[in-house]
């Protein structure tokens, strides 16, 4: 009996869509899903699920991530910084110049001005509502980034420029464009392998089974092609 929380594939198999269950086997529970390793297709309806595998997956690095895990949750971050940083201070009436910043991590440590304006005040935005947006972006600011590493991981990128990004503000707009690239099967290769995967048909780099050639799928396994 399979427990709830396994991984009903490997974590180098292919992108999991939500829309169908895996080949050979049931659609997966909400519990596999936020568990899944490797990237998964989220529907545009389901946006939640994005939100939730960022927040479970904050410490996972040497993964992938889909391009809707991602823009999903990339727009969850500017649409709360909209709400802080210029909704609120309008209607308060607060704030000399507004502005929207975006980049490769949401609206924390963006750069790139997504919008800005003059604001009805006539000094610096000051409330409570900026104590509330410093939290949102402390207790995010981990997720986001290892989101934003796992999705350029699945371009076939190297985390290095997500952080090269933090230091040197005109490559941020490079990187969208590169979080913005479809899933390479080249960037497997960022990712780990948990142990039971060799021998499951696939392997790291394409090898399988434990002497590295091609080797029977485990029983009961979901084929996956290579």
């Amino acid at each position: 009996m399979t427990d709830p929380g396994d991984d009903p594939r490997p974590e180098t198999g292919p992108p999991l869509r939500l829309e169908k269950a895996p080949a050979g086997g049931a659609r997966p529970s909400p519990r596999q899903l936020l568990h899944l390793r490797g990237p998964v297709l989220v529907p545009g309806l389901r946006p939640w699920i994005a939100w939730a595998r960022a927040a479970t997956q904050w410490s996972r690095w040497s993964a992938r991530a889909s391009r809707s895990e991602f823009w999903w949750t990339w727009l969850l971050q500017v649409a709360v910084a909209a709400v802080f940083l210029v909704a609120i201070p309008l209607a308060l009436g607060q704030g000399r110049d507004l502005s929207l910043p975006v980049g490769p991590f949401g609206s924390v440590l963006g750069d790139l001005a997504l919008f800005t304006g003059r604001g009805p005040g006539d000094d610096d935005k000051s409330g409570v509502y900026l104590v509330v947006w410093m939290l949102w972006c402390v207790g995010t600011f981990v997720p986001t980034v290892t989101l934003t590493v796992r999705r350029l991981h699945d371009a076939n990128f190297s985390a290095g420029w997500a952080i090269a990004s933090v230091f040197l503000p005109f490559l941020q707009l490079p990187v969208l464009i590169m979080l913005a690239r479809p899933s390479q099967p080249t960037g497997v290769r960022f990712e780990s392998v948990p142990d039971g995967a060799l021998g499951t048909g696939r392997g790291p780099a394409g090898s399988s089974g434990a002497a590295g050639g091609a080797g029977p799928a485990a029983p009961g396994a979901p084929a996956v092609r290579p």
